[in-house]
């Protein structure tokens, strides 16, 4: 993980759209997009979007959006996910 100069604040992602994902955090459900960082990351490898029950390292910038900086232990699932609708 490389996010500098910012205080570590993690969330787990409940769910994805295009480019969004809606993260609970302490402070409750947020939308999150993600950092230029991040769109660099899965333009070359689409596998490092973040998805449900992932956590992921989130910045708060000063206009108050939110965006996904990193996504933590991708090996291994940590949160499971319950699906509310039949596939």
């Amino acid at each position: 993980m490389s996010v500098s100069r910012i205080d570590p604040w993690v969330g787990c992602v409940l769910g994805c759209e295009t480019g969004i994902a809606r993260v609970l955090t302490d402070a409750g459900e947020l939308r999150a997009s993600y950092s230029g960082g991040m769109l660099g990351r899965i333009a070359r490898d689409r596998q490092c979007a973040a998805e449900p029950g992932d956590w992921v390292v989130l910045r708060r910038w000063s206009d108050n959006r939110v965006t996904i900086e990193d996504v933590w232990q991708r090996d291994r699932p940590v949160a499971p996910v319950i699906a509310l609708r039949r596939a």
